[in-house]
């Protein structure tokens, strides 16, 4: 067997890491696609619903996340009503 010749280089690198739990993980996405859509997260007529599922795939673990964004027009707020000027 012939030898295994190893070459070991270093580099100047920073890494970072961040462990989400499922609740964080939600979070941004229905953040990020609220913002997406252009619909405000926090109105009392913005809903959203996430979705978190994994399944085995021929590759190993797939991931899929299904974000609903639901906009409930009868709980916005109406828009004042503009006077008539022909009046």
């Amino acid at each position: 067997m012939s030898k295994i010749e190893i070459h070991t280089g270093r580099t100047n690198t920073q890494t970072h890491r961040a462990v989400l739990h499922a609740d964080e993980i939600k979070q941004i996405l229905a953040r990020q696609i609220c913002e997406a859509a252009g619909v405000p997260i926090d109105a009392d007529s913005t809903s959203v619903q996430v979705q978190l599922s994994s399944r085995m795939g021929n590759y190993g673990s797939e991931y899929e996340a299904l974000v609903t964004v639901t906009v409930d027009y009868e709980k916005m707020p109406q828009a004042a009503e503009v006077p008539d000027e022909r009046a």
